[in-house]
């Protein structure tokens, strides 16, 4: 890899690096659950377990693997002045199904303190939108995972 090319990935944001979309995923993921777990401006510790299980589920990765992707997304999410790049890079490398685990796992953040607060449920329906989830899968994401803890 050439100098140029190491700058660029420097100043590039992770979520749009082209050369390793898995990784842009799991990035633009964890993200967004970081996002979801300021919404209510409560940094409660129950929030930040969840994540850290979601991406050991979700994406099969060790304790090792889980704090280095938390460690690359917690300065994107305190950066970040637009959820764009990291809901582009959701849009374009998966299915509909597969935005909709990503959505549930928003949504086990936001349950994770025991607590929906307004902002957090905003913030849901928004990024429902612009993952393009139809209202449907929206819900079925939410009674899947209200169903979890019942």
């Amino acid at each position: 890899m050439g100098l140029f090319d190491r700058l660029k990935d420097a100043i590039q944001p992770a979520a749009g690096n082209a050369r390793d979309p898995e990784r842009a995923q799991r990035i633009a993921a964890a993200v967004l659950m970081l996002e979801m777990a300021h919404a209510d401006n409560n940094h409660d510790p129950a929030e930040y377990d969840m994540i850290r299980r979601q991406l050991s589920a979700h994406f099969g990765l060790e304790s090792g693997e889980v704090e280095e992707l938390m460690t690359a997304a917690a300065p994107e999410a305190e950066s970040a002045v637009s959820l764009y790049e990291y809901l582009k890079t959701l849009n374009e490398g998966l299915d509909e199904r597969e935005k909709r685990e990503v959505l549930e796992m928003l949504w086990r953040v936001a349950y994770a303190d025991n607590e929906l607060d307004a902002h957090e449920e905003a913030l849901l329906r928004e990024l429902s939108d612009l993952l393009y989830l139809p209202h449907a899968e929206f819900m079925k994401a939410k009674f899947a995972v209200t169903g979890e803890s019942t």
